[in-house]
């Protein structure tokens, strides 16, 4: 079985002293309907995968965040039945100076939301190609880092 790796990031920020996170929704590609989800991308050769998350962030939504690379979890998930991916999401805080640039190619939309919102906008993708119990357990670890930090 051939293994993919990508990496990406969880963007947050505080406004009205809650935290809030940064989700995407991703436009339909090939056997994959669009979802809501992290920002992510492949890596390239030789990259590791703190490179490629600051890459992607920076083409995907044209931002430039403070990433926490302290913070790390994966998820994997079968991608085709001969491959498999395996995603790297570390915390990235907003730079409130920068403003979304979104890759109309790939991200059909953005939208800030608490982690109430973010966790019922996660959850309600329960189509079999994705992995939402994954994506939610590690927001729920980054949530309980960032109240913790």
């Amino acid at each position: 079985m051939k293994h993919e790796h990508s990496a990406g990031a969880i963007i947050w920020r505080k406004k009205n002293n809650e935290i809030q996170y940064l989700l995407i929704q991703s436009q339909p590609y090939k056997q994959f309907k669009s979802a809501w989800a992290f920002s992510k991308g492949h890596l390239e050769a030789g990259e590791t995968a703190q490179e490629a998350a600051k890459r992607e962030i920076f083409e995907e939504v044209g931002l430039k965040p403070e990433f926490n690379f302290d913070f790390s979890e994966s998820y994997s998930y079968q991608v085709t039945s001969e491959i498999e991916k395996t995603v790297t999401l570390f915390l990235a805080k907003y730079n409130p100076d920068q403003k979304i640039k979104r890759q109309e190619s790939e991200i059909r939309q953005t939208a800030w939301l608490n982690y109430e919102d973010a966790q019922k906008r996660i959850r309600e993708q329960n189509f079999k190609e994705f992995s939402f119990e994954d994506l939610s357990s590690i927001l729920e670890k980054a949530n309980d880092y960032l109240n913790g930090h």
